[in-house]
């Protein structure tokens, strides 16, 4: 018996063994965290009675189903909250978030906890309409229609120049205020002291009241301002919050001035129309053949598919040089590359004949002259290509390159956006036509132009300021938003300009009420970072300080922490959209009092089951472990009848 096996485990024979796994169906519950719940007459029991019906009803599904609870507001997080406290309210992130997570899951239904109001993103209806789930939804908040007036949004510049007017456009929204009347009032906030700029009546017309306000007021010295919107109360309004709004608006001494020379064509107008959206900076362009200017007005020149052979621009180029002026080069179709190969701007295109290829954009490891944020770093490899000279390229030292050419596939040396630094004098080429593609392809995508903005403004702003000599240097935005912490970078270089981070760097941050947060920076590689949390809404100084040696370092500024208001603009609860969404899925929209009917409804529903997958699998015999002990008793058992017999 024993050989027998062994002859035969000697041929592998398989085993095939069968397995089935179950998986329950998915159940999400998402619960609308956002401030416009609480602002309701039941707000109370959102707090305390409505925890424990979440809680009961989990607790009942659970053992049927695989139950997921979420709270969103303008974020989605994967816990219940009820402290309602979201700025904001974006229910098509919600479903972006669970069309990513649950793709190709089994999931059962949707329980969407809400007020149904909005005011991000984009219409849930659509955004639901990838789901082939059912959809039940919970109605939250008070449809009636209430008595209000309400400064609905005020759209304005972040920034204006000095001895300039500039535009604040107010609308005014108001229900069941017939025959009334207010006043509107825009103040400027100094400190403590108020001053009003401008007043005008109001005078309410109907009880679905809506106006537009155009107001001019004067830039009259630089800085952080702060202007209050304020519509005077009218008896019997329940919700004053949104009879105000607060703007803060920089005023500038002067915009820096960009000179583009170019023949019409799509990629200077999507840069310049970039550039002139941007808040230190203005394009103004020309045809190289009517441009008569004196170059020293401009901080930054731009020659798209210039020098050509129609156009050499020889005088104009060598002015630039001489004057120290950074450029931008775009390489084309219509670039003489010979005549760029003479310039010397860090790489030379040794191209063949009028040739180009299509070249996608590579982003460089390496590249560290300004930072992208994660977002548009991980959106490179998602942009059509550019037209780019055919041919070899060479690069100098001197080079820093942000993005290399990924031809067919294939990541090349060669440099796609590139940026030269010789002696004092920087450039910066795109080796290749047709970035306004970049711009309608980030519209298409996020219905924005966030990433393209920010890298013109980025490669601009890099090009165009003037070096900062200064050994201690703090980088921190203009603003943030009231709902995102306040997050501050610094760089300390020792006499040799060498980046450093011994020395400890610390920071006071001082608000309009002249009270201060102490900050200490945590070190990064070989800078700093701090993170100093959320901050009220105001005008904020700060002034940091190192010591180096012998030597003490100081750097201040100031920044603004914008109010998100859009929460308490609209109280109003939109059931209607509620019952819109579970109407097409094959739900229903129940209010709180019947959330206990939820565990029915969905054992009704015949397409939420179970799944169950099965899954055939091959193995060689002689991996079962009983296969070997089978062996061993076979022969032990001989051994031992053998030895009983007195035989061997």
């Amino acid at each position: 018996m024993l050989v027998s096996l062994l002859v035969f485990l000697v041929l592998s024979p398989l085993i095939r063994s069968t397995k089935n796994t179950t998986e329950k169906p998915i159940i999400i519950i998402a619960q609308d965290n956002s401030a416009s719940i609480a602002m309701g007459k039941d707000s109370a029991m959102y707090k305390h009675d409505l925890p424990g019906k979440w809680n009961a009803l989990v607790n009942e599904l659970s053992s049927k189903y695989d139950v997921r609870v979420m709270s969103f507001g303008e974020r989605t997080k994967d816990s219940m909250s009820y402290r309602y406290d979201e700025k904001e309210t974006d229910i098509s992130s919600l479903f972006q978030e669970l069309t990513q997570r649950y793709y190709d899951k089994n999931l059962g239904a949707i329980i969407l906890s809400s007020d149904g109001i909005y005011n991000k993103g984009y219409n849930p209806v659509y955004a639901a309409r990838q789901f082939n789930c059912s959809i039940f939804t919970i109605a939250l908040g008070d449809t009636t229609v209430k008595v209000d007036a309400i400064v609905t949004k005020v759209e304005n510049n972040s920034t204006a120049f000095l001895g300039n007017t500039f535009p604040l456009l107010v609308t005014l929204d108001a229900t069941k205020l017939q025959g009334k009347s207010s006043t509107l009032t825009v103040s400027e906030l100094d400190g403590k002291n108020e001053a009003v700029l401008f007043t005008k009546s109001i005078s309410i017309g109907s009880n679905y009241f809506h106006q537009n306000i155009p107001v001019q007021l004067n830039a009259t010295s630089p800085g952080l301002k702060h202007y209050i919107v304020k519509l005077a109360v009218i008896q019997g309004e329940e919700n004053i919050t949104n009879n105000r709004k607060d703007v803060y608006i920089r005023v500038l001494d002067q915009k820096q001035k960009v000179l583009i020379l170019s023949n019409p064509h799509p990629d200077a107008a999507a840069i310049a129309e970039c550039i002139n959206a941007s808040e230190g900076f203005e394009a103004q362009s020309f045809i190289p053949d009517k441009f008569t200017g004196q170059l020293n007005k401009y901080s930054l020149v731009i020659l798209n598919q210039l020098p050509s052979a129609a156009k050499p621009l020889s005088d104009i180029i060598k002015n630039i040089h001489t004057l120290g002026i950074p450029v931008l080069y775009i390489l084309g179709n219509e670039t003489d590359i010979a005549a760029y190969n003479r310039l010397s701007e860090g790489f030379k295109v040794y191209s063949q004949g009028d040739n180009s290829s299509d070249a996608e954009a590579a982003l460089a490891k390496d590249f560290s002259l300004f930072t992208l944020s994660d977002d548009s770093r991980s959106y490179f490899s998602q942009l059509p290509a550019l037209s780019s000279p055919f041919g070899g390229y060479v690069s100098s030292p001197s080079l820093s390159i942000l993005c290399y050419q990924k031809i067919q596939s294939v990541t090349t040396n060669y440099p796609l956006i590139a940026f030269n630094l010789s002696g004092s004098e920087k450039s910066c080429t795109i080796a290749g036509e047709g970035i306004f593609r970049w711009k309608l392809k980030d519209y298409a995508d996020h219905k924005n132009n966030h990433f393209f903005d920010e890298l013109i403004n980025k490669m601009v702003e890099y090009l165009a300021v003037k070096d900062d000599k200064s050994f201690f240097r703090i980088h921190a935005p203009n603003s943030f938003r009231e709902d995102e912490p306040v997050e501050i970078d610094a760089d300390l270089y020792n006499p040799s300009y060498q980046l450093v981070n011994d020395p400890e760097v610390s920071m006071v941050i001082t608000n309009s009420d002249n009270k201060n947060f102490s900050f200490t920076f945590s070190r990064t590689s070989n800078a700093y970072h701090l993170n100093a949390g959320q901050l009220q809404a105001g005008i904020y100084q700060y002034s940091a300080q190192v010591k180096q040696g012998n030597q003490v370092y100081t750097a201040k500024g100031e920044f603004t922490v914008i109010p998100v208001q859009v929460e308490a603009t609209n109280t109003v609860a939109d059931h209607q959209l509620l019952y819109q969404l579970a109407k097409e899925h094959n739900g229903a929209m129940l209010f709180t009092n019947q959330i206990e009917e939820l565990p029915k409804l969905l054992d009704k529903k015949e397409d939420i089951k179970p799944v169950i997958y099965t899954h055939t699998s091959y193995s060689p015999l002689i991996d079962l472990k009983w296969v070997f002990f089978l062996l061993l008793i076979i022969a032990g058992a001989e051994w031992f009848i053998r030895k009983w017999n007195g035989t061997y």
